[in-house]
């Protein structure tokens, strides 16, 4: 068995075509013959079966499973090339959700600049879900990411770094500018610039008109922290962010929400289990862990 053979058989039962697995890896029809001969040899079983030369091919029990594992099989492989290639450039490639870059990329570029180690980090901002998705394919080795609960996972690392309570952002001629605190009660029909659907800050201030039996007035759904940011300096409205994730303008302030009422996001470091970091890379990673004792 040998990688080459498992590609050819698992485009075989996909196509359920000897023709056009052929064609797709530009060889001939015999040698995808030949590959599924040696594979049902070395297991002793029929993989795949066909009632004549013109019907199409089914996959036997046997060969499902053989399937099933030669996906994951080729999956590991292509990440083994990964990870190897990626051995000798030496850099930690780091992601950050968009909220904590808004929080934490600025310091660990200075900490890094710091300790002449800048050049050992490649950095991606994204949502959370395609850092996850690039951590899983080892194309990140680790990622700063913002939840609005401690993680959990079978194939990561977290450290938790620091947490950020939901604040909201107030014009400083509103009224809410005045008070050292604003409860849910503050809130009903007062204009609301929001984040979009699915991004953390809304998904927190959904949690929180929840718990309050609030019904949010959601005058507009901005992309950004920064434009929640800024409408709220033109006195549009008030807004829900992450608190230090944005850099605020004198003609606005943040406001913390009641103690009791508060809502809470986490800053986690999360690192690959499968990351195989040479001494520089722990160096990094190292670093990384220490940045809430010096931001």
């Amino acid at each position: 068995m040998n990688e080459r053979d498992l590609k050819y058989y698992c485009h075989l039962v996909e196509s359920g075509n000897y023709t056009a697995t052929a064609k797709h890896f530009q060889v001939t029809q015999p040698a995808i013959s030949a590959a599924l001969k040696r594979l049902e040899t070395q297991y002793g079983t029929q993989l795949l079966s066909q009632a004549n030369h013109r019907a199409r091919l089914v996959t036997t029990a046997a060969g499902q499973v053989l399937y099933i594992r030669a996906r994951k099989l080729i999956q590991e492989f292509a990440q083994v090339a990964l990870d190897v290639q990626h051995a000798d450039d030496q850099k930690v490639r780091l992601g950050f959700s968009h909220n904590a870059a808004s929080i934490w990329l600025p310091t660990v570029i200075e900490t890094f600049a710091h300790h002449h180690l800048l050049p050992a980090i490649a950095t991606t901002v994204a949502m959370s879900e395609p850092l996850f998705d690039q951590l899983h394919h080892h194309k990140l080795d680790a990622a700063i990411l913002s939840t609005l609960q401690p993680m959990q996972s079978a194939d990561l690392q977290v450290f938790q770094l620091t947490t950020h309570p939901l604040c909201v952002l107030v014009n400083r001629h509103h009224p809410l500018s005045q008070q050292s605190m604003i409860q849910a009660t503050d809130l009903q029909q007062v204009p609301i610039i929001a984040r979009l659907p699915h991004s953390l800050p809304r998904t927190a201030l959904a949690q929180y008109c929840q718990q309050r039996q609030l019904q949010p007035n959601i005058i507009y759904e901005a992309h950004s922290n920064q434009l929640v940011e800024k409408l709220v300096a033109r006195n549009l409205g008030i807004g829900f962010v992450i608190a230090g994730s944005v850099s605020l303008s004198q003609d606005v302030v943040a406001v913390p929400l009641k103690s009791s009422e508060a809502i809470t996001c986490y800053m986690q470091l999360v690192v690959r289990k499968s990351f195989l970091p040479t001494a520089r890379q722990v160096h990094c990673i190292s670093l990384l862990k220490q940045i809430p004792t010096q931001g």
